[in-house]
Formats: structure tokens, sequence, C-alpha cells
């Protein structure tokens, strides 16, 4: 077992302006120590975001890397109740591109830390190298709210976010399940999921559904929502029917024994309309107005 100083956890996770106390992560001296575990010792985080974990052309990458350089940064463990193995708060990717390559043993450094400094440093390091589909990102950021509960603020300074960053992440939660499914699959990206917000649930999964079969990008998926929008916007102005207009119309229907409507507009202009539905209710109607005499003379 070898034994060296290493940086702080800020610069084995990717730099970036996370403001949790690392200073957790080191031991009473300010320093920490690399040790050599074996790979099948290590377990995967009960707080790792990331859901998806078939391999991709990142990870082959990843493994290429480490089957010609070996694993140059440790991963990051804490103890695990189960006797000689640990649990990964960074490095989830490169424990599993050295399994890939067939590596028996990977550099670690042993942490002690709670279950809080566990989520965060999991979150941390999959923002930071943008790992994290938004979906994962949304959801764990749900869980340090909730099961740790932090507000917003204390969330955002932890995981280097503004606050109004964490507010519109979370929003993607409240979108339509269809749609949440097209995000977590990489068909749609973030910015389309804050677009359809503001839309009813079926509008949402509608506009998805458009936008992925026509390769709408974030701006012309806001077009086509603002002209939505507009629409409907037209339709909710149309101004309200006149209760003295109304009463007007009813007298005149029971009068005429026929259909009337007012239709006018706010410069005052207008027309009276008196349907009928045949030449003798047409006569009755002109008799009742004095345009034509009673011929029953």
């Amino acid at each position: 077992m070898s034994k060296r100083k290493v940086p702080r956890l800020s610069d084995f996770i990717g730099t970036g302006g996370h403001q949790f106390d690392d200073s957790l992560l080191q031991d009473s001296q300010g320093s920490v120590v690399v040790h050599t575990l074996s790979i099948d010792q290590l377990r995967r985080s009960a707080y790792q975001p990331r859901i998806s974990t078939e391999d991709d052309d990142a990870l082959a990458e990843l493994a290429q890397s480490i089957r010609e350089l070996g694993v140059i940064e440790p991963i990051a463990v804490r103890p695990l109740a189960e006797p000689e193995h640990y649990e990964i708060l960074a490095g989830d990717r490169r424990w599993r591109a050295a399994r890939q390559v067939g590596l028996e043993q990977v550099p670690v450094i042993v942490h002690d830390v709670d279950d809080r400094t566990a989520a965060v440093i999991a979150l941390v390091e999959n923002l930071q190298r943008q790992d994290l589909n938004p979906m994962e990102e949304a959801r764990a950021l749900e869980r340090l709210l909730g099961e740790f509960q932090l507000s917003q603020q204390q969330t955002a300074q932890a995981v280097g976010k503004s606050q109004s960053a964490v507010s519109k992440s979370l929003g993607l939660l409240k979108l339509a399940p269809a749609v949440q499914e097209h995000l977590q699959a990489g068909r749609l990206e973030a910015g389309h999921g804050k677009v359809l917000l503001s839309l009813g649930l079926r509008e949402q999964q509608r506009f998805a559904e458009l936008a992925i079969t026509n390769g709408w990008s974030v701006r012309e998926l806001e077009q086509r929502k603002k002209a939505l929008q507009r629409k409907g916007t037209a339709t909710v102005r149309t101004p309200s029917r006149d209760p003295d207009i109304v009463r007007l119309e009813n007298r005149l229907q029971e009068w005429l024994g026929a259909p009337v409507a007012f239709k006018y507009r706010t410069s005052g202009k207008g027309r009276i309309e008196i349907n009928f539905s045949s030449l003798d209710e047409c006569t009755g109607i002109l008799e009742r107005l004095g345009v034509m005499e009673d011929g029953s003379d």
C-alpha cells in the first residue's frame, strides 16, 4: 500500500463552483492516503444519480485510456457495514471502465463521511463531468431537498449552481411522464422541457412528439408554443356579451317565435339576425313586425 498527498476534492472530481465543505474529505493532518483495493470490494453508491449504466462511446474511450495508462485518479470511497467493502463516492465511471478492461485492483482514497456528504459528492461529480441527463439531475436535486431537508438555496450552494438553475431543473419533474422519458433517453434537451412546462400535459406530449419528429431546436419549439398561446389568448380576449343585449335577444325571440342574434362591434355598429326555417315561418315573423298584413281577413 502506497501513501502520497493528493489534492483536495475539487481537484479530483473536476473544477467548479461547488461550495460544500470538502475539508470533510481530509484527515486530521490535511492529507489523504491512497490505497489499492480489489475491484470487487467496491460497490456503486446508493446516492449515484446516474440511472443509465449501459456502455457508451465515452465509457469506451475511458476504458481504452485505463487499459493503456491504468486508473490515474484514485476513486473516492467510504467504508460499508459489510466488512472489507466500500461504497464509491466519486469515480463510478472509472470503476466501471476498469471492470470492463479486466483490472483486478484500483487506487482508492477512503473517506469517513455521512450520507448527506456522500450524496452531494456523487451529484457534484456527475454534474461537473456532465454525465447526467436532465431527469437524473432533477431527481438527484429533489433527493437532496427531500431526504436531507435542504432548502433550494442550500442545495444550490452545495452543488455549485444558482438557485434559479436548481429551481428550473426541479421544474422538469412536473412534466408529463412521457416527456420525462424523452428527456431521460436524450431525445429532448433540458431546454425543450423548460419550454413545454407552461403547457397542459396533453399539449406537452403532443409538442414533444412534434419536436422529436421534426427535429425542432429549443428556439423552434419556443416559437411554436408562442404561436399556440397567441391563438389561445385571442380566444380568451373575445369580449363578454352585454347582459342587456342578451335579455333583449331573449325578449325578441319570445315575441317573434324565432332565434334572434345581435351582432355588434365595440364601435357600436352591428346588425340583428333573425333566423327562420321555412317561408311560412318567415311570413309569420314579418306579420309580427308589421311588415306584412295578416292575410286571415
